[in-house]
């Protein structure tokens, strides 16, 4: 009985082996190449491809933090060395473009790497780009005001621009424009609307002068009225026509030099010199390449070009995002990484409409930037604390080096509060004599319940080392992942990166 009882425990354990490991084989060659490890944190938990599309990483840490140096520096080294990425970069330091640079050649994918810059042979017509994939006047009309809030600064704003009514009026004129100089010519740019709005009548007066008549204005006018073909196309010419004809002639004065600003404003930077050249020729760049595995680095940070790196910057970034939300991916396909040092000079409402859907696109953004308060400052508007904290809520990883109080209360706040039991207690005077004179005091004890922060303000605002030779080279940061916490129970961990 023995034996054979021995045997057909041997016999279920060896069935029990054999299906585990045919489990565990199907298991692996289902696995999809989108739980490829990147990387491990201290805990042992890897972070995946998958983590990284799953809501993206926001690094923030003052300035001299170490956070592009440190964690930065790994985390892009490690989405660089999977043949599987591409991607835009927008670098905020000029010296940032060594760094890429070797960290691509340590990957082997020099070649993969193309450097957008005046000193370099890359164009995109970003406007073209968008007309040839969507041939929407909508379409085009957002991008040219989402890279107006981009810039941020009197170049695309008006005084009034706060004001909503100012900003719809703004958005219907480069509309119509749009819709006249597409029909008119089959394509747009920058230089011709503005060349077209300069030229419209600036009163009732001006549609019966025959010099205006034989101008570029009213040419292009018939022009895009001969063109127009299908019924919508009629439609929305016939509107474009009465705006221009009917309305914006019999505008307040006052009204229309405001609208006009707001408008010119934007154009203006669009037709400066270098912006013209890179973004309004021929085009032998496009986001479509980055789907192909390319990285596209735009090396024309604000600090050094200004107002025109800013709209360059602003320019790729937001036709990047428009083009992975228009494409169909696949496990397989390339994953897009937009990654943007200081973004909070770049930060547009289009962000977080992007970030919330992106995933299902095979795109993620990686976002580094100084503190809380900078996002704030370049969002603008009464309602500008809430729309970087909506922005930032969507990030599933945010790691924190040394940053200043407000960004600290906003970080401890995302992890909220635990009930903990605290103990105390005291001490009185004895009983009668004997006690007081031999010392032996009445003790009393006590304990109470209180919810306390999980994570405390002042460490991440003080003891975080910030990298150099005074520290090893060593960055301490803490990491914050919302949902799922890490395999230690906790939903944050605290890193140290190197400055290798």
């Amino acid at each position: 009985m023995v034996p054979t009882a021995m045997l057909g425990l041997t016999l279920v354990v060896m069935l029990l082996f054999f299906f585990s490991r045919h489990r565990r084989r199907r298991s692996s060659s289902r696995s999809s190449p989108l739980d490829a490890v990147l990387f491990r944190w201290p805990t042992g938990d890897p972070f995946t491809i998958r983590d990284l599309l799953n809501g993206g990483v926001a690094i923030l840490g003052r300035v001299g933090s170490g956070k592009t140096s440190s964690s930065g520096k790994l985390l892009g080294t490690q989405i660089v060395r999977n043949a599987k990425s591409g991607g835009l970069i927008l670098v905020a330091k000029p010296e940032d473009l060594a760094m890429w640079k070797a960290i691509f050649h340590a990957a082997g994918r020099d070649r993969e790497l193309w450097i957008f810059s005046p000193r370099e042979r890359l164009r995109f017509n970003l406007l073209n780009f968008i007309m040839n994939e969507d041939g929407q006047t909508r379409s085009i009309t957002d991008c040219i005001r989402i890279i107006g809030e981009c810039l941020g600064s009197h170049e695309a704003k008006g005084s009034s621009s706060q004001d909503p009514f100012w900003e719809q009026q703004q958005d219907r004129m480069l509309y119509y424009a749009v819709e006249i100089v597409k029909l008119a010519t089959g394509s747009v740019s920058a230089p011709a609307l503005q060349a077209f709005i300069n030229g419209a009548a600036q009163t009732p007066e001006d549609l019966e002068n025959a010099q205006w008549k034989h101008g570029p204005h009213c040419q292009l006018l018939r022009a895009a009225h001969e063109a127009a073909s299908t019924e919508l196309q009629k439609h929305d010419c016939a509107q474009a026509v009465d705006y221009w004809l009917g309305e914006y002639p019999r505008m307040a004065d006052r009204t229309r030099s405001s609208v006009l600003a707001g408008v010119m404003g934007l154009l203006a930077v669009f037709n400066t010199g270098l912006v013209k050249e890179l973004l309004s020729g021929e085009s032998n760049v496009s986001p479509n390449d980055m789907f192909e595995g390319k990285w596209i680095i735009v090396d024309m940070s604000p600090s050094v070009w200004g107002s025109s790196g800013k709209l360059v910057c602003s320019a790729w970034k937001y036709a990047t995002q428009w083009s992975v939300l228009r494409r169909t991916a696949a496990a397989e396909d390339v994953f897009n990484v937009i990654w943007v040092d200081e973004a909070q000079q770049l930060v547009s409402s289009y962000d977080a409409h992007y970030i919330a859907q992106c995933r299902s696109h095979l795109g993620c953004l990686v976002y580094l930037s100084q503190s809380l308060p900078g996002y704030y400052a370049n969002f603008g508007g009464e309602a500008r604390e809430h729309r970087a904290q909506a922005l930032l809520a969507n990030f599933t990883h945010t790691i924190l080096h040394a940053v200043d109080p407000v960004t600290a209360e906003w970080a401890a706040k995302k992890l909220g509060q635990r009930r903990e039991t605290m103990f105390g207690g005291s001490s009185g005077p004895g009983g009668d004599v004997f006690d007081d004179l031999f010392g032996q005091p009445r003790l009393t004890g006590s304990f109470s319940e209180q919810y306390t922060p999980v994570l405390q303000e002042n460490v991440l605002i003080n003891g975080l080392r910030t990298g150099g030779i005074a520290n090893d080279l060593a960055c301490d940061a803490i990491v914050i992942r919302s949902g799922e916490p890490f395999s230690n129970g906790e939903n944050w961990l605290r890193c140290t990166f190197l400055q290798e």
